[in-house]
């Protein structure tokens, strides 16, 4: 059996499509848990016309926020695996059973997502969204940003009551990275290199236009993570490592900053030599990839990027070469296809 879980506030528009691409599911052993988070504008009447059993429908008395909803639909889950679809986001119909199919023959592996389509607020596809496939990679991305799409997610549902896996109700926003963050140095995680998931960007989505509320609570997360590795993080520590994960904008004083950012990736991999957090060469390649990245999106140009990753090469003392890995993960406008 496996548990889907939603949690729906105002989603009249798109729930209909989420709910509708789980009843297509090729894999026919699942049952839906949707909790209305007290919405208003008719979301509950949408969920309450349908008459099929496999839908469990609950409602809070009152707005109590997403955490809060989904912990409570995953209470009440009896599949053994936990499959999370997002009100607005949709699925293709043999998602479930390629992720169960996978965790039946990787019993090591405690969560799988997939890669993504993102689409418009039509459901039309605008990009594929490629992200790292196997643990130690996606462990090491993880640290520099959130590596798994909320809806593409399955997990055995025994790992995470064992390992306390519930979302933190004091988070207004992030709940997702901050519940990855943990979930990734408790079990190994996979990502299927298929595209099963449909993640809809709808105008005002907060993930499209990060709120100060988001960025807080990612910056929260980063922290915690940062303890890992043995820092108390410092205020120039903090910024340095959210240029370094791409949470600030380009600022005409960046190219001045640079040099700080490439001490700072010199930082993290020695500090990760003494604590073994991570596997040294993946941490590296990620570091490295991550850098180039920051680079590219603070436009330094070909030569000053070039001289700035050899002399991170250099500071690090290492020969690894990751780049050939950028065309696994680099995204694809399909506006241009």
């Amino acid at each position: 059996m496996v548990s889907v879980i939603t949690a729906a506030y105002n989603t009249q528009g798109y729930i209909t499509a989420a709910l509708d691409s789980v009843f297509v599911q090729t894999y026919p052993h699942f049952e839906i848990i949707v909790v209305d988070d007290a919405s208003t504008d008719g979301t509950y009447e949408v969920l309450s016309s349908y008459r099929d059993r496999r839908l469990k429908l609950l409602r809070n008395e009152q707005r109590s926020g997403p955490a809060y909803s989904r912990n409570k639909a995953i209470r009440e889950a009896s599949g053994e695996y936990v499959a999370i679809l997002d009100a607005d986001d949709f699925w293709a119909p043999d998602k479930l059973e390629k992720q169960v199919s996978f965790l039946e023959t990787h019993p090591a592996s405690m969560g799988v997502g997939t890669y993504i389509y993102e689409t418009d607020e039509t459901g039309r596809k605008i990009r594929a969204v490629r992200f790292p496939i196997y643990p130690g990679q996606i462990k090491c991305s993880t640290f520099f940003r959130c590596s798994f799409v909320h809806s593409s997610v399955m997990m055995r549902r025994s790992f995470m009551v064992e390992q306390d896996l519930w979302y933190d109700e004091t988070y207004p926003a992030s709940q997702d990275f901050e519940l990855w963050s943990r979930a990734i140095f408790a079990g190994n995680f996979h990502q299927l290199p298929r595209y099963l998931t449909f993640y809809r960007k709808n105008p005002g989505q907060i993930s499209a236009n990060p709120s100060e509320v988001q960025q807080n609570n990612a910056m929260r997360v980063y922290r915690n993570m940062l303890q890992k590795l043995g820092y108390k993080p410092s205020e120039k520590e903090l910024a340095c490592h959210l240029r370094l994960a791409g949470m600030t904008g380009y600022s005409a004083e960046e190219k001045e900053k640079s040099m700080s950012v490439l001490e700072w990736c010199v930082d993290l991999y020695k500090k990760n030599l003494d604590k073994m957090v991570f596997r040294p060469y993946l941490f590296a390649n990620e570091i490295l990839l991550r850098f180039l990245k920051y680079c590219s999106d603070n436009s330094f140009g070909f030569l000053r990027t070039l001289r700035l990753m050899i002399c991170l090469h250099w500071r690090m003392r290492c020969l690894f070469f990751p780049y050939f890995q950028l065309f696994q993960r680099l995204s694809i406008n399909l506006n241009n296809v």
